[in-house]
């Protein structure tokens, strides 16, 4: 693969990732744990249904980006 395809496709996948995870558990972190399974805002997710989502993305982001790299 072209370097700079490969670089494109790491730097896409990078963006990709996000930083919501981090934001998440930013906006979580001084809940109860009754209140991590109570529904948060207009989504009906609990917070730790948001988060479990926002890890698993992260997850499967970085899986591919080790994929990538190892080409």
């Amino acid at each position: 693969m072209d370097n700079g395809i490969k670089h494109t496709i790491l730097v896409a996948l990078s963006n990709h990732r996000g930083d919501d995870l981090e934001r998440a558990r930013m906006a979580f972190q001084r809940f109860t744990q009754k209140e991590m399974d109570l529904p948060y805002g207009q989504s009906d997710a609990t917070p730790r249904e948001i988060l479990a989502a926002y890890e698993q993305h992260r997850t499967r982001v970085d899986l591919a980006i080790q994929t990538v790299e190892a080409l």
